[in-house]
């Protein structure tokens, strides 16, 4: 299984396919395995690059770091370097996406096009219900996920620990300006489920702030919606993944 040095992490990630590269980020306590329907599709067209963030997955977490969208992005620009690649096209589901829009903000010169499933700009962009349930959690009663369990290097023991520095993140992040949304140049689709966490009119507020973004609102679907035909005509329309 392959990893990268990262900022002092082992970073896993995988590759798929070869052409233009294009990078894939999972949600919040996900994994990589999100993508795993979709890889080989993206793959036929595409260098597809699934990567696991700190204390997702294969990665293991660093209590001695912070937990940030922000230290997030930083380490999937560091994986870009090792990788040797200069741009990409990104993929983010949720959290994922909440990187991949700190990544188009603070490195702009890296991303080629960005594709964004249930993701937020600001906490305040979920419903009441999902604020709600970020404030009140306990990490310590939250049953142990199967893919942590199974794939973790930190333990099950880890999980609580995880969580709440995830449950720190998530009270009071993402925050994003209106001007650093009016600042990405890379052409965006933002993807929303209509019964999403992420309320269809927090995707109108970014679609309206982000020059030139497409939106896809999707019916009767939830968090996590992937319209693969859709994203991947995005990608690949007007000189999509272009080196």
């Amino acid at each position: 299984m392959p990893y990268a040095d990262v900022n002092g992490l082992d970073m896993y990630y995988e590759e798929h396919g070869e052409g233009p590269p294009l990078l894939l980020l999972h949600g919040g306590s996900g994994t990589a395995e999100y993508f795993s329907e979709s890889i080989p599709l993206f793959a036929a067209r595409f260098r597809v690059i699934a990567a696991e963030l700190m204390g997702h997955g294969r990665t293991g977490d660093d209590v001695a770091r912070p937990f940030h969208y922000h230290d997030l992005a930083e380490d999937t620009a560091e994986l870009m370097r090792v990788l040797g690649v200069e741009r990409a096209s990104i993929l983010g589901y949720s959290d994922g996406g909440v990187v991949a829009l700190d990544l188009a903000i603070h490195h702009p010169q890296r991303v080629t096009k960005l594709a964004l499933t249930g993701a937020n700009s600001r906490n305040d962009g979920y419903t009441e219900e999902t604020q709600e349930w970020g404030r009140s959690f306990d990490p310590e009663a939250e049953p142990v996920s199967e893919a942590y369990a199974r794939l973790s290097p930190d333990g099950p023991s880890h999980w609580p620990v995880f969580l709440a520095r995830m449950k720190l993140m998530w009270a009071v992040e993402p925050d994003f300006t209106l001007e650093q949304l009016q600042s990405i140049a890379a052409p965006t689709l933002l993807v929303v489920g209509d019964s999403d966490i992420v309320t269809p009119e927090h995707a109108v507020e970014r679609f309206r702030a982000i020059p030139g973004s497409q939106l896809c609102v999707v019916p009767n679907a939830r968090h996590g919606v992937l319209p693969q035909e859709t994203i991947l005509r995005f990608l690949q329309e007007d000189g999509a993944g272009v080196m």
